[in-house]
């Protein structure tokens, strides 16, 4: 399955037009919290409103599987 992680806000929306393959729901939720922990470390240091801002993973249709706020914890 084609999965997208889409960065959202209430003001922008980054769209991912390559995606990844995954398994099932369980390797993209995965997948999702390694992308956010790389967002987080490339923006190690600078001043980012994380609460503004979600990850929402769609099917090629667009269809949300589920979003992610990006202050959910990776633990």
């Amino acid at each position: 399955m084609r999965c997208y992680f889409n960065l959202m806000s209430d003001e922008e929306t980054i769209i991912d037009d390559e995606g990844v393959d995954v398994r099932d729901l369980d390797q993209a939720w995965a997948q999702a919290l390694k992308a956010i922990a790389e967002l987080r470390a490339e923006a190690d240091g600078e001043l980012i409103d994380w609460d503004r801002w979600r990850l929402e993973a769609t099917d090629p249709s667009g269809k949300v599987l589920f979003s992610i706020k990006l202050t959910h914890s990776l633990h």
